[in-house]
Parts: C-alpha cells; sequence; structure tokens
C-alpha cells in the first residue's frame, strides 16, 4: 500500500470526527455510503439513515485519536483501524475505545462503509 492513500484515509477519517463535519448533512451524505453500517461501543447498530437523523443535532465529543493503521483488504477496500478517547461535551464521562473503519473507493471518492468501535481500557 502506497503511504499517499494511507495518509488519504487517515485525513478522511480524523475528517469525519470534527464537530463541523459531523454536524452537516451534506458532507456525512457525500462520504457516508448507502450501505453503511456502524455497530457502536454501546452495543447498537445503525445505518447511514440514522446517522443523518441523529449526528447533525448532536452535540460533538471531543475525540482524540491515535495509533492509526491502513491496511488494503481488496482493490478499492481498506481497513482503518485505531483507538479512541471520547470526552463527551455535557459531562465529564471519558470512554475508551478500539475503532475499526472500512473504506470503498466509489469512482475518485472514497467512502465509509463500515465502522465499529470496541470499549477498551484506559489508554
Amino acid at each position: 500500500m502506497n503511504f499517499r492513500l494511507e495518509n488519504l484515509l487517515v485525513e478522511l477519517e480524523l475528517y469525519l470526527q470534527k464537530p463541523e463535519v459531523r454536524s452537516s448533512c451534506s458532507e456525512l451524505t457525500r462520504l457516508v455510503s448507502e450501505d453503511f453500517i456502524e455497530f457502536s461501543a454501546t452495543g447498537c447498530s445503525f445505518g447511514k439513515q440514522e446517522i443523518l437523523a441523529r449526528l447533525p443535532d448532536e452535540r460533538a465529543p471531543l475525540i482524540e485519536s491515535s495509533q492509526f493503521a491502513v491496511r488494503e483488504l481488496a482493490e478499492d477496500i481498506c481497513q482503518v483501524t485505531y483507538r479512541a478517547k471520547l470526552k463527551k461535551a455535557d459531562d465529564n464521562v471519558i470512554s475508551f475505545s478500539i475503532r475499526s473503519s472500512i473504506w470503498r473507493k466509489q469512482q475518485d471518492l472514497w467512502q465509509l462503509v463500515f465502522h465499529q468501535g470496541t470499549q477498551c481500557k484506559p489508554f
């Protein structure tokens, strides 16, 4: 895998964590695939429509991400893994998770097709 692609996918992952992107229906629509599914750290699962209905009105948590790794699963399909520390904006609860995203290239655009967060011990 080339270094440029790794950087692009990490940048996209970080971009989706920004409050202004999480609150933008147009950016979420562009970057999240129609067949997207997420398994959250809380044990819930949801698709793109739930993301579009929930995220724009949600107060975004502060997310600190680290230890990124990118691997190619197939042509135009990659997995990004990392650790995330989340602090909710409305309280002092901090959660730690291991994250995994699968990105697929559709024409010239990379879109998120799967995401999973699994709670873990503090790091």
